[in-house]
């Protein structure tokens, strides 16, 4: 029933007796389909993320939907150094929600004072390692200055250094940390 001739062709799409013409995937008779770099038959491409159509964008830092302030980055780094006393201090164009860092060089007794204490938060340490954050959900507000306090028994290196910081925002997104002189 649905033959065109004995050879058992059918009619394709323009109509022609054994014709080779489709239907395309945007049901166009013949038509070319969806063309390269289009994701869809109106003429939409992938975002960053990958959808048909979305507005998602790189921010100037490359991360897709990104708000730009992946590519900022705060700077941890020494004040003063006086009486096994040494100020850690913090520049951050960020809010800060928590931090850990290491310091080697010195044998840390106590972490008190600074920015962590005025914003609340529970500092603890170990004799290389600090860690502060806060249990109420405050936060460092977004600033440049002195992190904490550290006291420490004698100097057990050639330099007092600080390493392995992770330091995140209020959405526990870690900021980029870069490391002042040792």
């Amino acid at each position: 029933n649905d033959y065109c001739d004995c050879e058992m062709n059918i009619n394709d799409c323009l109509g022609e007796c054994g014709g080779l013409a489709e239907t395309d995937e945007c049901g166009m008779c013949d038509g070319p389909g969806i063309p390269d770099g289009e994701c869809d038959c109106d003429g939409n491409i992938e975002d960053c993320s990958g959808e048909c159509g979305g507005i998602a964008v790189e921010d100037d830092c490359g991360v897709c939907g990104g708000d730009g302030t992946s590519c900022l980055f705060a700077t941890l780094y020494f004040g003063a150094l006086s009486d096994n006393n040494l100020e850690v201090w913090l520049d951050s164009p960020l809010d800060v929600a928590g931090f850990q860092f290491e310091v080697s060089g010195i044998t840390i007794t106590g972490a008190s004072g600074g920015s962590a204490s005025d914003a609340g938060f529970t500092v603890s340490f170990s004799t290389t390692t600090v860690i502060g954050f806060s249990l109420t959900g405050t936060t460092i507000p977004a600033s440049d200055g002195v992190l904490l306090n550290l006291t420490f028994d004698g100097v057990t290196g050639d330099e007092i250094c600080l390493s392995a910081a992770v330091i995140s925002d209020n959405l526990g997104n870690s900021i980029t940390t870069e490391y002042g002189t040792c």
